[in-house]
């Protein structure tokens, strides 16, 4: 597998899994093989700022629910799925590459909605959230996090989000998220995207405001930073941090870590 210029993922992805020269994933032996779902052009069409404009296609992959086969009872008993996303570099028109971004559900009897965790695989990331947006586009915090491979994001309760290729190369990510919820899609599409674009300006990532939106907060920077209160770290597998024991229950209830909501300024909702 090594051979032919396909590239490892196992250092983060805590399995053997290539990405290959063609842009696919190659699955090593006694891993969960999923065949991947494709967001092409088109689908994107109500979110892009230059829609019409040529890109590639698809834009990216998304392998949900693999893992080692040996621990798919795990997963499933603990109400978790990791999955893994190829977003191939390029731009439409100037702006980069991205996914179609979405919010998530509240977990039922829970007053926060569903969190999730993404680690950078390979390549370069753009994590775009915002809270707030959704119903009247009054956008309350808008956040960007530049990341490179090892590092990990939590995406906390009541945030919208979307992930962005600024780089030359496929960026390769993972995320662990509850298994039984649907993503919220909608809003999204109704605002033409986020609160902000990430496009490229003179050889440089710059974010232009979405004027579907009624505010437009200014962007503030998170920088990568280590979660010990669930048992992850950057530089470290999440996936083999899960293997060791990190209690990722939260991602089902996540009143479990009312604390760390907290601490992230994110109040519970009504």
């Amino acid at each position: 597998m090594a051979d032919r210029g396909n590239i490892s993922l196992a250092r983060f992805a805590g399995f053997d899994v290539w990405l290959g020269e063609d842009g696919r994933l190659i699955f090593g032996e006694g891993v969960i093989a999923p065949e991947p779902s494709a967001r092409r052009l088109e689908d994107l069409s109500q979110v892009l700022l230059y829609p019409g404009e040529p890109g590639p296609d698809p834009l990216y992959l998304m392998y949900r629910d693999t893992g080692l086969v040996s621990d798919r009872r795990a997963m499933e008993d603990a109400g978790l799925r990791y999955d893994i996303t190829v977003i191939y570099p390029g731009k439409i028109g100037s702006e980069y590459v991205k996914t179609l971004g979405h919010y998530h559900p509240k977990a039922p009897g829970h007053p926060w909605t569903y969190p999730e965790i993404y680690q950078v695989l390979h390549g370069r990331a753009h994590f775009l959230m915002q809270r707030g947006g959704e119903v009247s586009g009054q956008v309350e915090d808008f956040v960007v996090a530049d990341f490179s491979e090892g590092d990990i994001l939590l995406i906390p309760p009541f945030y919208g989000h979307v992930t962005v290729n600024p780089g030359d190369v496929p960026l390769v990510l993972a995320n662990w998220i509850a298994r039984d919820f649907q993503s919220v899609y909608e809003p999204i599409k109704l605002r033409k995207g986020l609160a902000f674009y990430d496009v490229e300006y003179k050889g440089q990532s710059i974010f232009m405001p979405n004027d579907s939106y009624g505010e437009h907060p200014k962007p503030r920077l998170a920088k990568p930073r280590d979660y010990p209160e669930i048992g992850l770290r950057q530089g470290e597998s999440m996936y083999k941090a899960w293997q060791r024991g990190a209690d990722l229950s939260f991602l089902v209830k996540p009143s479990r870590q009312e604390s760390l909501w907290a601490e992230l300024g994110v109040p519970p909702g009504d």
